[in-house]
């Protein structure tokens, strides 16, 4: 397969792309014109909630604690098959955005039981040949790792299909204890954790304490805190402390501008508050950072199509995130550019520029795994 007169991130001119085998095999400059397309490595989303996905409550959210009341009763509602048919529509929407790896938190708690964790894995296996589905067995408010049940759930959950384990830390009696456990846990089943945490900027500050215990453990590289809209109004030498353990941790922080915006310090007057972490500080510091779609159309966030080019151009303004590196990598994955020999997970977006391409998020896109096109016919079939 040949893709002609592609502009690529980071170089000048237009080329021509040569894939076979699942891999890119060549990139020369091309001769057959102006290019008016841009060619990127494929997008992978590390932050969703799939079994969540366009399950709306009966008003609007007042402010994340409403949000959380409300979605206990739709939890309790939702059925198996609802639940699948929501994780399908989410995961179509993503592969059509040029999305080809995600991962996606699945509540586990005793007002679900199984369902989220059943129908996200019949889901995941309807769309294997499309994506890379990584699922977290998130452990709600309603099941604390530190107790005897909440242990053997979350284990039982990873024996269930589970690739991940993580909880919403500020939402258990003890946070400090009940991430340690998580923690204690991902050591014991051989398996990474994904932390919700410091979402509320005014919430106690919790981060420093959890990658204290991530580089007391030695578990560089294997924990993900996500949201930490705390650390932008901690005081500055204890943001400055924490972020410099962070990057000693090599933990991932992954930002989620469109939720935390949509929820950070709602009232009856305009925020004050941008509802993001401290990203500039944090990828100068060597974190790696990374944007997420986060919720999808539900009781959370009642708006977003699951598009990572979104959670960039939000990035962008709100975090005044201007390289387009940073960005890429903050989408997909660490990876920034198109090169000779990667994997074929590529996205051909109808724009001249990365910055017309986040501006204008232009649709339908051209979407390769593994160097086999993923059209829109076959997500459709799904």
């Amino acid at each position: 397969m040949r893709i002609e007169c592609v502009v690529l991130p980071g170089a000048k001119g237009a080329f021509d792309v040569d894939i076979a085998g699942g891999s890119i095999q060549s990139i020369t400059p091309s001769l057959s014109g102006d290019p008016v397309r841009l060619l990127l490595p494929a997008f992978v989303d590390l932050h969703m909630h799939a079994d969540r996905a366009y399950a709306q409550g009966p008003r609007a959210a007042r402010s994340l604690e409403d949000a959380v009341e409300q979605v206990e009763a739709v939890k309790r509602a939702a059925t198996e098959e609802d639940i699948f048919g929501r994780a399908c529509k989410l995961f179509r929407r993503a592969s059509a955005h040029g999305t080809t790896g995600l991962r996606t938190h699945v509540d586990i708690d005793p007002v679900v039981g199984w369902k989220p964790l059943n129908a996200v894995t019949r889901a995941r296996r309807q769309f294997e040949e499309v994506l890379d589905v990584s699922i977290v067995a998130f452990a709600t408010a309603h099941l604390d790792p530190r107790s005897a049940a909440g242990r053997r759930t979350v284990a039982e959950a990873v024996a269930g299909g589970a690739d991940m384990i993580g909880t919403v830390v500020p939402f258990h009696e003890d946070p400090i204890a009940s991430s340690n456990a998580i923690l204690d846990l991902a050591e014991e089943l051989g398996v990474d954790a994904d932390f919700h945490i410091d979402e509320k900027g005014e919430s106690q500050f919790l981060l420093e304490e959890l990658t204290d215990a991530c580089l007391s453990r030695k578990m560089h590289g294997r924990v993900t805190a996500s949201h930490c809209c705390a650390l932008a109004t901690a005081p500055p030498e204890d943001a400055a402390r924490t972020i410099a353990k962070l990057a000693e941790a090599r933990m991932t922080v992954i930002a989620l501008p469109a939720l935390n915006l949509h929820l950070q310090d709602r009232g009856i007057i305009t925020p004050r508050r941008r509802g993001i972490a401290p990203v500039r500080e944090m990828l100068d510091a060597g974190v790696p950072v990374r944007f997420g779609s986060d919720n999808v159309m539900d009781v959370f966030y009642p708006y977003g199509d699951a598009d990572p080019l979104e959670a960039a151009f939000l990035a962008s303004i709100t975090g005044h995130v201007d390289d387009e590196t940073a960005l890429l990598r903050g989408v997909c994955n660490g990876r920034s550019r198109v090169e000779e020999g990667m994997v074929a997970n590529l996205v051909v977006v109808e724009a001249a520029s990365w910055n017309e391409a986040i501006a204008r998020r232009p649709l339908p896109r051209t979407v390769l795994r593994r160097g086999r096109r993923v059209t829109e016919e076959e997500n459709d079939q799904r």
